[in-house]
């Protein structure tokens, strides 16, 4: 996130925004990673080991259902935990400070989540395809199944940067 921050720099310099980027930390640590744990477990129950090309099996599994389903839940939980903590103001060359506008309620922030998962979702899953087939097939054909989250989060360092711009665009 601090890298999409970054770019393109404004006239004034660019301070990081400490709030946003912990924000997007915490997801990646708490929500994306014990989900994805659980997805790549379920898969490796589910589809049969004797299946010839089962890693392509599951590589379609993951970029149309596990694709679609966390990405949707990527920009509804960030949109909710931003609007919910709108009044907190961290850059990184000041102090914590509250502020800013005061929260909406979580009914109008689940409907701006819901805003963004149908105004993004596509675009998002469309970039998301241009890269991620390709490490997939590479984890699950390769990548031992103990390690195959550390390995997707390695590539997600670069897809954070992408889901960054696409949620605050």
């Amino acid at each position: 996130d601090a890298v999409c921050q970054s770019l393109p720099r404004p006239a004034g310099g660019f301070v990081l925004d400490v709030k946003r980027m912990l924000i997007f930390a915490a997801w990646g640590a708490f929500g994306f990673t014990p989900v994805a744990f659980k997805w790549y477990s379920a898969m490796e129950g589910a589809v049969p080991k004797d299946l010839p090309f089962r890693f392509l099996v599951k590589t379609i599994l993951d970029q149309t259902i596990f694709s679609t389903g966390i990405t949707s839940i990527t920009f509804m939980c960030i949109t909710i935990v931003e609007g919910l903590l709108s009044r907190l103001e961290w850059k990184l060359n000041a102090l914590p400070n509250l502020s800013g506008p005061s929260a909406l309620a979580i009914p109008q922030l689940v409907e701006e989540g819901w805003v963004k998962v149908t105004r993004n979702l596509w675009p998002t899953l469309v970039e998301n395809w241009k890269v991620w087939p390709a490490v997939q097939l590479l984890n699950f054909s390769v990548v031992p199944v103990k390690f195959q989250v550390l390995f997707v989060n390695l590539v997600a360092i670069w897809w954070n940067f992408v889901l960054s711009m696409m949620q605050h665009k």
